[in-house]
């Protein structure tokens, strides 16, 4: 039995517990053990979290603020989401030529629609290219996102 530490008066209680258990059931051994509390060191992460706009090797899902997620997009990226959205060929870089983002902003449905990269939701993270592929394709089957123009980043041979 585990019981969290409470202080010198548990000693006794696990005293009494014991003899309780072995007066009324003998074949039985009661081992109780306390477990520490809360520490401060366990209310605090000793690493600091890593800004969104850093992260590498995602699939990430956006949606547009205005639309919402009737305009949605499902993409991967191997370089950080900064760079994928606002490098020389990001999503939201003036001379991007073809992007699906700047394609639903360019439509003019609505003067209010904008896409906020700090609203982005990492879907999976993964190690490699082929990982990210693999993992974009399952998540492009099975969301619900319309300015995709891709079904899939790499065949997947489900039944």
């Amino acid at each position: 039995m585990t019981l969290p530490y409470l202080g010198p008066l548990l000693i006794v209680i696990r005293r009494r517990l014991k003899r309780l258990i072995g007066k009324f059931y003998p074949l039985i051994e009661l081992n109780v053990v306390f477990k520490r509390g809360k520490t401060i060191k366990s209310l605090f992460s000793y690493k600091d979290k890593f800004p969104l706009r850093c992260r590498s090797r995602v699939v990430y899902h956006i949606q547009c603020e205005a639309c919402g997620p009737s305009a949605a997009y499902v993409g991967k990226t191997v370089n950080t989401l900064y760079e994928r959205f606002y490098g020389s060929n990001g999503h939201l870089h003036p001379s991007t030529k073809s992007s699906a983002l700047l394609e639903h902003l360019g439509k003019g449905v609505d003067p209010k629609c904008e896409f906020n990269p700090e609203n982005i939701k990492i879907l999976d993270t993964c190690r490699g290219d082929l990982q990210l592929r693999y993992a974009e394709s399952i998540h492009l089957k099975h969301s619900k996102q319309t300015l995709n123009t891709q079904g899939r980043s790499i065949p997947l041979h489900i039944v």
